[in-house]
């Protein structure tokens, strides 16, 4: 019966969008583990290093530029085509590109005023200004990629969501082969070149296809647009770059304390996290429009229960993966990286248990910002970076920091079950 269920569940639109989401996922997921394979034997132990730092340092700036619109678009729109009286929607996508380059404009202003203190954090202990300046126009680049992802989940149109990561992931493969020699600047100025490439031909199809389909709206509406957006997206915008700061953090502060060697252990653990979490995030990717919907339509009831389904498959899940990792991590790192890298084994392991609670806060992350404007996520990551930063002061080895990370994912974890947990209730009275 159950089983039966489950089936007639896959064939409506929202269990297709899961299975297709979920396959795509996968194999975004293998592309990043031979993007890591690749870089782990063509660079050395210093350089892959520092390729982590600034890799993790630009995903934080792409998300301050950004700035909470790959939010507030999922929210948003669903709620705009769902409601009794429609609304137009480009009107608020033009008006969250305005203020993404506003605040691109302004974090880049800032980058470059005080590039000495933080080409440092940025880029670790290098002084090369052009690797700087194109770690900056990539975060951008990264910045209108995910801008474009958030309008595909907004719409509903799963398959350009996923086809358009798809194809960046892959085609960022393809420079890495074609270099004699591979280098650091090399690996981020051919990536910057393909994905603008790639994200120019997504903005110009769907300009092309919303001028082809009429949608008429006034140019005043924008202005009304931008309000909503500020008032929604910049609470957010802490929250990208809390939780970019959770992965980038270690990273930049080992390698000052302990240099880029070290770096390059501690990141072999933060990559098999990193990577593997994002298989637990395709359901949130869905679930803020489709929350939103829910309350456009007055169907929270039926979204509650299957979030608490979700739950419990997410656990099992996530245990089953930590213990696969766990006993096969040896092997895992040499397919993964190289023997180089085997010495982090005891690192990897700590950081492997972080999977569960990070999986529970991908999964209640997106009800809660569908249901409440308040950013209790924003409040939540900025607690947990607090703790971080001085759980890491207070380390005296890089294996204490390994705690360290597990010990605030599990305090990300629990804040966001108890979040969702006093939400449902506040809905119920």
């Amino acid at each position: 019966m159950m089983i039966a269920q489950f089936r007639k569940k896959l064939t409506t639109t929202s269990g297709k969008d899961v299975v297709w989401t979920f396959s795509i996922q996968i194999v975004i997921m293998l592309g990043a583990f031979a993007v890591n394979k690749l870089l782990a034997s063509r660079l050395s132990i210093d350089e892959f290093g520092q390729y982590n730092v600034i890799k993790r340092s630009v995903q934080v700036l792409s998300f301050v530029m950004l700035a909470g619109a790959g939010i507030a678009l999922p929210r948003y729109i669903p709620l705009y085509r769902n409601a009794e009286i429609r609304r137009p929607v480009m009107p608020l996508v033009y008006a969250s590109l305005i203020y993404i380059i506003g605040v691109t404009l302004l974090t880049v202003i800032v980058c470059l005023i005080f590039s000495d203190q933080l080409q440092l954090l940025i880029i670790g202990q290098c002084s090369d200004t052009s690797l700087y300046l194109i770690a900056l126009a990539y975060a951008f680049t990264l910045a209108i990629a995910q801008f474009a992802y958030a309008y595909y989940r907004g719409m509903g149109d799963f398959k350009w969501y996923n086809g358009s990561q798809l194809a960046v992931q892959l085609l960022i493969i393809m420079p890495l082969f074609l270099f004699p020699t591979l280098t650091v600047f090399r690996v981020f100025i051919s990536w910057l070149i393909v994905t603008t490439l790639l994200v120019a031909f997504y903005l110009a199809r769907e300009l092309w296809i919303r001028e082809r389909l009429s949608e008429s709206f006034r140019w005043y509406q924008v202005k009304g647009e931008l309000a909503v957006i500020v008032t929604y997206a910049s609470g957010r915008l802490l929250a990208d770059f809390f939780l970019f700061s959770l992965s980038a953090f270690p990273l930049i502060y080992i390698s000052n304390v302990h240099g880029f060697q070290t770096t390059a252990y501690y990141s072999v653990g933060l990559t098999f996290v990193t990577m593997v979490t994002p298989l637990f995030s395709f359901m949130g990717i869905i679930l803020l429009p489709y929350v939103s919907k829910a309350i456009a339509r007055r169907e929270l009831q039926s979204a509650n229960r299957f979030i608490g389904q979700l739950t419990l498959i997410y656990i099992v899940s996530s245990l089953l993966i930590i213990v696969t990792l766990y006993v096969f991590i040896y092997w895992l790192t040499l397919i993964f990286f190289s023997e180089n890298y085997v010495a982090a084994g005891h690192l990897s392991r700590i950081m492997l248990l972080s999977i569960l609670p990070q999986s529970l806060y991908l999964l209640y992350r997106n009800p809660i910002d569908a249901i409440s404007v308040v950013p209790y996520n924003t409040i939540i990551l900025g607690v947990c970076l607090v703790a971080m930063i001085l759980l890491f002061l207070h380390a005296d080895s890089v294996e204490q920091q390994a705690w360290a990370y597990l010990a605030v994912s599990t305090l990300q974890g629990g804040l966001s079950w108890l979040a969702w947990v006093l939400l449902k209730r506040s809905l119920n009275h």
